[in-house]
Formats: structure tokens, sequence, C-alpha cells
């Protein structure tokens, strides 16, 4: 079950050699907008949860695109907010992965991998937390499977998440500020409620409206990081209509209340954790 979570290597780091993580980002959720920015890394990596652009493709909803060095690279939504994972890798193993798996670099590839992603995402995320220093056997064997599954999906299309999950997962993103049941959203897959349920927890990992909490608790702390709205302006945006009741779920979830958590991230941010920082200076 996966929440806004940001890595980036310390400044003091030992240069790249065969494989380094200088960032990862998972489920960082954006302001409408489009960002332009030149990659000067060896490979970014970037999935898109949420409707989106990359480059030439204008729908990249559970697709992927690899960036190689030197691209410009060109993404976002400039019609509503938008969500995305991603992880900067540099030395020479990144590339030569990418190229033994086959998988092309600067175009997006539709594979529907956000299990995948999320899975492997979680796993360098903890590997980089647990030690001071990378360990770079440890991080290019987890980069080989992630890209060996990718690789994977794109060969067998039957193992991709079928599409009426995908028409009720997109239904429940564009209409996140309406106080949803799990009943409309079935009814958008053209499924009962049991059946649908069943399906989706198989595809996703958790059941829908666990799903959607997840997805509403997102964007609420992106927007408290953010954006200089109101907490009421904040629960309506996120499907809540009462702002005690928001500020109630939002405490289950993250272990705060919305103004603790606005508070204690700006003044990490402010003495240089660096964790609600943006694509700009990747």
């Amino acid at each position: 079950m996966s929440t806004f979570q940001l890595y980036r290597s310390p400044e003091t780091a030992v240069p790249a050699g065969r494989l380094r993580v200088s960032s990862l980002g998972i489920h960082e959720a954006m302001l409408p907008g489009m960002l332009r920015y030149h990659q000067q890394r060896e490979l970014l990596l970037m999935f898109f949860h949420t409707p989106a652009r990359a480059g030439h493709e204008t729908d990249c909803r559970g697709g992927f695109i690899l960036w190689p060095h030197g691209t410009l690279c060109y993404y976002g939504n400039p019609e509503r907010s938008w969500d995305h994972s991603w992880c900067v890798l540099e030395g020479s193993a990144a590339n030569l992965l990418r190229e033994l798996h086959g998988l092309p670099a600067g175009r997006a590839l539709k594979a529907d991998a956000e299990p995948v992603f999320l899975r492997y995402f979680e796993a360098i995320l903890r590997e980089l937390n647990s030690r001071q220093q990378q360990d770079e056997y440890v991080l290019e064997h987890l980069v080989d499977l992630l890209f060996y599954e990718l690789s994977r999906l794109i060969r067998n299309p039957e193992l991709q998440i079928p599409k009426r999950l995908q028409r009720a997962e997109e239904f429940m993103w564009t209409r996140i500020a309406d106080p949803l049941t799990l009943e409309e959203i079935a009814r958008e897959a053209a499924l009962s409620v049991s059946r649908f349920s069943s399906l989706f927890h198989r595809y996703y990992g958790e059941p829908p409206m666990q799903y959607l909490n997840r997805k509403r608790m997102n964007l609420a702390a992106q927007q408290l990081l953010y954006h200089a709205g109101s907490c009421k302006q904040i629960a309506e945006m996120t499907g809540f209509a009462d702002q005690f009741h928001f500020s109630r779920r939002f405490r289950q979830f993250w272990g705060v209340s919305p103004r603790e958590f606005r508070a204690e991230k700006m003044l990490r941010h402010l003495h240089g954790g660096g964790e609600v920082a943006g694509h700009t200076d990747l």
C-alpha cells in the first residue's frame, strides 16, 4: 500500500560506479501543468498512475517511459492534477540492463505496470534507507528484475489489467472530489460489487475503497505541501464535504492532523530535508 515517498542521495555520495540511484519518488501527485526538464543523468524511469502526456504521447496512464541521457523531457497534464512515480539511475549498468531486456528509450510504453513499479520501487527505497552507502550489487539486481518484469509485461498483453477495471480506476480518479460509493464504481466496470471487488483486489493489490482512500490521502498531502489552500478547500477537493471527517481520516492515514502535517513537512524542508522538492532539480 504505497503513499507519497521521496529519496534523494546525499550531495557527498560516492560517484556512480556500475549503478547508483540518485533520486526516487513514489506517488508524487502534481498540480495541473506540463514540466520541461533536460535529462543529464544516465536514465530517468517514469510511470504515470493517472492520465498524463509524455513527449509525443497524449495518453500515458498506466504506461512508463525511460528517458536517456541528454533527452529533453516534456510531461504532465495541463488540465488536471496527475500522479506519477520515478527513479533516476546512474552508472554504466543502467543502460546495459535496459538494452539487455529490450526496453525502448525515449517513448512511452503501455504495460499496466503499476503493481510492478510499486513493488520494486518500494524495495529499492527500503534498501536505500537501510544503509549509509549504496550497495551497487543489490541495487543492480533489483533494477535487473524490474526491467525483466517490465519487458515480460510488454511481451504478454494477457498479463495486463482488464480494460473494465482500468475504466473503473480512471472513474475513481476523475471523480475523486465526489463522495463515491462502491456500487457506483462497480457499475462503471459493468460488474457486480462482489466480482468487481475481487478482481480489483487481485490486480491492484488492495480493496477498491481502500485504494480510493489512499489516492485521496496522497492528493491531500500533496495539496498541503504545494498549495496554500485551507483544510476545508482540500477536504472538498478530495471528496469530503465535512472538514472534520476529512481531518479524522487524514490523521488515521498519516498519523497527524492536516495542520500538523503541513507544519512538520515544511519545517523539515526549510532545514534541508528535501522531502517536498519537485522535478526541477532531478
